[in-house]
């Protein structure tokens, strides 16, 4: 059974990656106006399934055939160390008391698009400690490297792998105040963060942005159809660890006490504070991941 330092901010190794033909990466440069909720680029179709007109912002949701396609410009609508220095949202690195330094990656427009199956497939696979190392390349049903999923804000999503070589916690000290940092230009999450639960503010679904004491924490969804939670349910209630599996994944409907958005949906739950063996995103994909983008490290 692995254990995690608790009270570090653990990222995985993170090298440049190589981007299939499903996920095109711009390396344009960011518009100099200030990125925030209001403003960020943002389009979602109405008649897709209510949940992400519910929960997700600054990205563009639109149907393709069965598949709910989502797409984003990458940017994080908050402050970030990584912004160029003359950007709005730039702010000074925050070393933390010394124990994190910033990496020389710098943040610009991403195109990054996923496909979401709308009824997912299970590949009737068991997610335990054998199947979960956070090492890239050392099982054939985890995700791919790069992005693999969006957060509610918008910005990438990676998998809970260091790259082949890398201890996962090497990278640990350049996150910024957000938990978020670019591997080469893309900027990305691997595990709880203030910003997704920014959007459940926005909206008025928590009173809190602190992982761990939110009212409600929701995090994004991941290529494959596996939702990413924290240490609630949606409807705001504890989660039945019971069931876990290694990545603190289980299946039950998805409701708010309003509205069943998922029957039966296989999700994870980041909570370091209550399931310290795993903290991270999700690493080995529940359902098939057909439309999950191409990359590696």
């Amino acid at each position: 059974m692995r254990k995690w330092v608790l009270g570090l901010s653990l990222t995985l190794g993170c090298r440049s990656v190589e981007v299939g033909l499903d996920a095109a990466v711009a390396t344009t440069s960011v518009p100099t106006v200030a990125v925030d909720l209001d403003n960020c680029d943002q389009a979602i179709d109405p008649y897709l399934p209510l949940f992400y007109s519910s929960f997700f912002a600054c990205v563009h949701a639109s149907w393709d055939d069965d598949d709910v396609v989502l797409w984003t410009d990458g940017l994080p609508p908050h402050a970030s160390a990584y912004y160029p220095h003359d950007h709005p949202n730039h702010v000074a690195f925050d070393d933390r008391g010394g124990t994190h330094v910033q990496n020389p990656g710098e943040i610009v427009t991403q195109s990054f698009e996923i496909r979401i199956p709308t009824n997912p497939v299970a590949k009737g696979i068991v997610i335990d400690d054998a199947a979960v190392d956070n090492v890239m390349n050392t099982n054939g049903d985890e995700y791919g490297g790069g992005g693999q999923g969006v957060a509610l804000d918008g910005v990438e999503i990676f998998a809970a792998m260091a790259a082949p070589g890398d201890v996962l916690a090497d990278e640990a000290n350049t996150f910024d105040a957000y938990e978020g940092h670019p591997a080469g230009a893309t900027y990305h999450y691997h595990f709880n963060t203030p910003g997704p639960l920014e959007v459940l503010a926005d909206r008025s679904l928590t009173t809190s942005t602190t992982p761990g004491s939110a009212d409600v924490e929701l995090y994004g969804v991941m290529c494959d159809g596996t939702l990413v939670f924290g240490c609630t349910e949606l409807d705001g209630s504890p989660p039945d660890d019971s069931d876990f599996d290694a990545q603190n994944g289980h299946l039950h409907d998805i409701d708010d006490r309003m509205n069943t958005y998922f029957f039966g949906r296989y999700h994870t739950h980041v909570c370091p504070s209550l399931w310290p063996d795993y903290v991270f995103f999700p690493e080995v994909a529940y359902y098939e991941t057909s439309g999950c983008p191409a990359g590696g490290p």
